[in-house]
């Protein structure tokens, strides 16, 4: 379905007076991807779709929102392990009750990218600028209108419903945090470290453990990495204790 038909769609569909229409606009998608069958099997003849998730609180109150939606392959690179992928339409909407709209407004939407060739490839997020719109009806004229604008980049979530982790990268995982809150300066609070994600399979996994115990982990962006790496420090990521 073409972008400006979907726009169109969600300022000219009834929308009760009680429900509230929420415009979410896709970015860049860019991941790494994992591929265990590189001999027969390429990304740029998959089908690869991605799934919205709000939070559980809200995900029930929620009309209009499919279970996936299709993307297309913007941007790959000989023997790189990065992509990046496009909504096809650019725009989904759907309808929540007028009394939860708050909760998705403030809260984080989880994205997951799912493979045709789910066996042997493997996407994880990396960056994912995404933008909602708050659309109502107008009592007076009972026209659809934009009240607010609210713009995101995504962040890796605490809970991946999605992955599964065996006893050893559990291990894995939790030796690497406790590597990590050794270097922490007691007078910051926090230190930078250098985390093997696996590609960023164990980021969800490490970033809720440390949750868990008090942390806080983050991933530290490119210009960072940068800058610490000219200053012979090889790290990835920020650590720091929790503050209430």
């Amino acid at each position: 379905m073409q972008s400006s038909k979907v726009l169109k769609q969600a300022y000219q569909s009834p929308l009760d007076a009680d429900k509230v229409r929420i415009l979410l606009k896709l970015q860049n998608i860019e991941c790494i991807f994992e591929n265990n069958a590189p001999e027969f099997i390429d990304v740029s003849r998959d089908e690869v779709t991605i799934e919205i998730t709000p939070t559980s609180q809200i995900k029930g109150k929620i009309d209009g929102l499919q279970a996936s939606y299709p993307l297309t392959l913007r941007d790959t690179k000989i023997n790189s392990d990065k992509a990046i992928f496009e909504l096809n339409q650019t725009f989904i909407f759907f309808d929540i009750d007028i009394d939860y709209v708050k909760d998705i407004w403030v809260s984080n939407i989880d994205f997951h990218l799912n493979s045709k060739f789910e066996r042997y490839l493997f996407y994880y997020i990396t960056s994912l600028d995404h933008q909602l719109e708050w659309l109502q009806t107008d009592i007076k004229t009972g026209e659809i209108k934009s009240l607010s604008i609210s713009s995101k980049s995504y962040k890796v979530p605490i809970i991946a419903p999605h992955m599964r982790y065996s006893a050893s990268e559990v291990i894995r995982c939790a030796d690497m945090i406790g590597r990590s809150t050794q270097k922490i300066d007691l007078r910051t609070g926090g230190a930078y470290v250098k985390l093997n994600t696996n590609k960023g399979r164990l980021e969800p996994l490490i970033v809720s453990m440390a949750e868990k115990l008090g942390y806080v982990i983050k991933a530290l962006d490119t210009e960072t990495i940068q800058k610490m790496d000219a200053n012979g420090k090889n790290v990835s990521h920020s650590i720091y204790l929790k503050r209430n």
